[in-house]
């Protein structure tokens, strides 16, 4: 190839993100993607729902988000590109298949991942100001979003390093409140085991479950992982392992240390509670600090994970190609801001109808469980038999077993579903779509 070749190869060649993340920083990434509500709210409602019995749930869920969670580490091993869901979809199922999960994942990232941040937004402004209205904590929930984009900015490795210490920093508090909660127990709240009956598991497994959505997120930043055939199984190990132990224990400790809330009390005031127990003092406030800032390093991983399914759509001619364009730094400057108008749609109408981020939540939360759902589907075409197989078969059944469970939010992942088939229609005939690029 002649000099010239090479030239011509070279700026024609699609974008490439430089892979920089390592098994710590992985970590890092996957721990923060998933943990959050799972240990400062979920742990208290599933125990109002089923008392004892939530510890169950947890269990249950601990052991299956091990195989889900390999799944997706696996396939990101295989398949490793920012397109992440949308590229399981296209490798089992072809490039049409491929495309109408890539509209339906940006969509629902789009819509419900500004949750996040406006939850904790919500927490923060409640560190200085309890009575804030609900205005005012969907804004400090809009300034949290906009402070996790400028932060993608500064590129995956400053922001990883930056999640790195801060959640170290949290998780350390968590385990000192733990331990010092414990001396407070009391442990004949473990009886009566069922209070509520054991059907009250299946609906206290499905509020634990949202203690899990996150796992996910890890696949979008594949492309950017060193050696992903070694980085990804420890890096899925390490995580599983802390968050499946955090989950657990704090669930335990609220199950036997945490009062019950005064009437008319919100939920955000569990962990705040908790905190109490532990130092037997009232600090309100450090509570909500701390729980607001465990929120802010998900939804900083959740942009950065958003951020790359922009990048690879762009590049695959989805989306406008402008926005794969990379900065001098390798940094996707421009699939970053390119988050600020899609999560303004959702943050604005809750504004507008006076709104909490829960509505988000009950609306999105099955469109969620559809992808997962498309990932594992795509997993039984391309993994060859063995272990591995045989758990993603046992994953999809406990998945489509979980999904009629969600009602109207079905409803309205499914309706979300046509628009994506009917978006990657018009786009197919009105946007050029570029050869397929193998990464």
């Amino acid at each position: 190839m002649t000099s010239v070749e090479g030239a011509v190869s070279k700026a024609t060649a699609p974008p490439q993100l430089p892979r920089r993340l390592g098994t710590s920083g992985l970590v890092a990434h996957y721990v923060t993607s998933v943990m959050g509500a799972g240990v400062l709210l979920i742990p208290s409602l599933a125990w109002a729902e089923a008392g004892p019995l939530s510890l169950v749930a947890w269990a249950l869920l601990i052991l299956y988000s091990y195989p889900f969670a390999l799944i997706f580490a696996t396939l990101s091993v295989r398949h490793p590109t920012s397109k992440g869901v949308a590229q399981f979809v296209e490798a089992a199922f072809g490039a049409r298949a491929g495309r109408v999960a890539a509209v339906f994942l940006l969509i629902t990232l789009l819509a419900g991942n500004p949750v996040l941040g406006l939850a904790a937004g919500r927490y923060l402004l409640a560190a200085v100001d309890p009575t804030a209205s609900n205005r005012a904590a969907l804004l400090a929930g809009a300034a949290v979003i906009v402070f996790c984009v400028v932060l993608n900015l500064c590129g995956i490795k400053v922001s990883t390093r930056a999640q790195l210490l801060v959640l170290g920093a949290v998780v350390l508090l968590l385990v000192l409140v733990i331990c010092l909660a414990l001396p407070e127990a009391d442990y004949t709240r473990l009886q009566p085991f069922a209070p509520h009956g054991w059907s009250a598991l299946g609906s206290t497994v499905l509020i634990c479950f949202f203690g899990f959505i996150g796992w996910e997120n890890a696949a979008p930043v594949a492309e950017e992982v060193r050696d992903p055939a070694r980085t990804f199984p420890k890096g899925i190990l390490y995580a599983v392992t802390c968050v499946g132990v955090l989950y657990f224990a704090m669930a335990f400790t609220v199950s036997v240390a945490l009062p019950e809330a005064p009437a008319g009390q919100s939920d955000l005031t569990a962990f705040v509670r908790l905190l109490e127990v532990a130092t037997g003092s009232g600090l309100q406030s450090v509570g909500y600090l701390v729980a607001g800032i465990l929120l802010l390093l998900t939804t900083n991983a959740w942009c950065l994970g958003t951020s790359r399914v922009v990048f690879a759509l762009a590049r695959d001619g989805i989306l406008p190609t402008s926005l794969s364009k990379l900065s001098r730094g390798l940094v996707p400057t421009r699939a970053v801001l390119a988050l600020l108008p899609g999560y303004a749609v959702s943050v604005v109408l809750l504004l507008v109808t006076d709104s909490s981020e829960s509505t988000l939540i009950k609306a999105s939360s099955a469109t969620y469980l559809l992808i997962f759902l498309m990932a594992f589907l795509s997993a039984a075409r391309l993994l060859p038999r063995g272990r591995t197989a045989r758990l993603n078969l046992a994953v999809i059944t406990v998945t489509v077993g979980i999904l009629p469970f969600f009602g109207v939010s079905v409803v309205i992942a499914l309706a979300m579903l046509l628009v994506s088939v009917g978006a990657e229609r018009w786009l197919r005939k009105r946007v050029p779509h570029p050869p397929r690029q193998e990464y």
